[in-house]
């Protein structure tokens, strides 16, 4: 997957998750399983990130040792 597949994949979550800002705070501000989500959510999302970073890394790693 390319880097562009990547970035348009982060606008759109992070778009999605301004969209759910006012639901939260108006309907689900006592919902234990929201708050539960949201928590997996960003623990997925961290994951994914650092993955990635870790991959872009190695990519470069392994272009200076090409050349």
């Amino acid at each position: 997957m390319t880097s562009r597949f990547w970035a348009r994949v982060q606008l759109a979550l992070a778009l999605v998750w301004m969209l759910l800002i006012a639901p939260t705070l108006i309907w689900w501000r006592d919902s234990v399983l929201w708050v539960a989500l949201m928590s997996l959510w960003a623990n997925i999302a961290a994951h994914l990130s650092a993955w990635q970073a870790a991959r872009a890394e190695r990519k470069i790693d392994e272009a200076g040792e090409a050349s």
